[in-house]
């Protein structure tokens, strides 16, 4: 590998860290926020709503974007507008203001996201987006940490946002300095293709059916993540410890299984891995449903964590192949932009079931939902079947 080319897999591999930081540090750093501007406990919705808006914006626009920029000029934007953002977090006025700054956030976050995946899609194998993806876990499991360090040491919580700002903007120094070298996301030997416009790529039946895939298994995995904890101990009577071990079996699966993903023999092919991983997943989280014993309900959590793993990276990694390089840009925006769709809509569907009928309902309808990801997988692969050359 040249140098230039281990620059810019080191480059992404950082960009993962990087893009995970900022996601799941709100969650250790909101009891402090809400000190701060006197707000009730579900003062937290909105801000959830901004950055997801953001994001969705962002990433839909990131084929368009693509057109004019290249890959390390919108990465630098983009990191520089998340520093901003999340910087204006720590001298926002009032908690109004701060939601607002949840747009820009989201957008900054969306476009690294769109961005960073495109140009994994088009250069990478599955093996190594998948590793590329093992390190977003990392960036999201150290965002916490490093907030819970600054306020066990009795500093502000504006103190862990700064931090992660001095990160981002070296990050989007590196990827400034850098721009020059980082590939336009069609590949050479495919450049006199003219990349679609949105509409176009919109029109595509496997692109509504790739769409559709990407919401279930988004809002699955997140739906799972988040309610999984209230199952276990408040509906099934399980301990805390054992439901947060539970808990953290399931993302750490998620997190083992992308990184084994590299150890697969070469000729192992991605559908192969995401239609095993998929009913795998089904099978785990309807055990789960089943309400057989506290081990078997940790033991499936723990499987469809590692099963679901690889599909999302998988799904990327195959995205050039399933709609060519015309569409490949566009196409990855609008899967990473309806997976934010994904990850709002199941988790907060499941949090209205289970006030009104329920915790042990959730488990029965992600079961519903992965089922339906099996459908909708196999329709994708039945189009996409139908379409190839002879």
């Amino acid at each position: 590998m040249s140098r230039r080319n281990t620059l810019l897999l080191v480059l992404s591999f950082v960009g993962f860290i990087a893009l995970g930081l900022p996601d799941a540090v709100i969650g250790v750093a909101w009891p402090a926020i809400r000190r701060y501007f006197q707000l009730p406990q579900d003062a937290l919705g909105p801000l959830f709503v901004t950055v997801t808006v953001g994001s969705v914006i962002a990433s839909t626009a990131t084929g368009a974007i693509l057109r004019r920029l290249s890959i390390g000029d919108l990465l630098a934007l983009s990191c520089a507008l998340t520093a901003i953002s999340l910087f204006s977090y720590t001298i926002a006025p009032s908690w109004i203001v701060l939601v607002a700054l949840g747009l820009l956030t989201g957008f900054g976050a969306g476009s690294i996201d769109a961005a960073i995946n495109t140009h994994a899609a088009t250069r990478y194998s599955a093996r190594v987006v998948n590793v590329l993806h093992a390190f977003y876990g990392v960036g999201a499991a150290a965002g916490p940490a490093l907030m819970t360090a600054v306020l066990t040491a009795d500093r502000e919580w504006q103190l862990g946002y700064r931090i992660i700002v001095g990160i981002e903007v070296a990050l989007a120094v590196a990827f400034a300095l850098s721009r020059k070298h980082w590939p336009p996301p069609t590949p050479a030997h495919q450049e006199h293709h003219r990349p679609a416009h949105l509409l176009e790529t919109l029109r595509l039946g496997k692109v509504q059916l790739s769409l559709l895939v990407f919401f279930f298994y988004t809002g699955c995995e997140a739906a799972a993540g988040a309610w999984v904890f209230s199952l276990l101990y408040e509906a099934r009577d399980i301990a805390t410890a054992s439901a947060g071990t539970a808990v953290s079996l399931y993302w750490g699966g998620l997190f083992a299984s992308r990184l084994s993903y590299a150890l697969l023999p070469a000729d192992v092919s991605p559908d192969a891995v995401i239609k095993l991983c998929i009913v795998t997943a089904l099978g785990g989280m309807l055990a789960l449903a089943s309400n057989v014993h506290p081990l078997v309900d940790t033991a499936a959590i723990m499987l469809v964590g590692f099963a679901s793993g690889p599909i999302f990276p998988s799904l990327i990694a195959t995205t050039p192949a399933r709609v060519g390089p015309q569409h490949t840009a566009n196409t990855v925006g609008l899967q990473i932009s309806i997976a934010a769709v994904g990850l709002a809509a199941l988790p907060a569907i499941c949090g209205l079931i289970a006030q009104h009928r329920g915790l042990e309902l959730i488990p029965i309808v992600l079961t519903i939902c992965w089922s339906v990801l099996v459908v909708a997988y196999w329709a994708l692969r039945r189009v996409e079947l139908a379409v190839a050359p002879k």
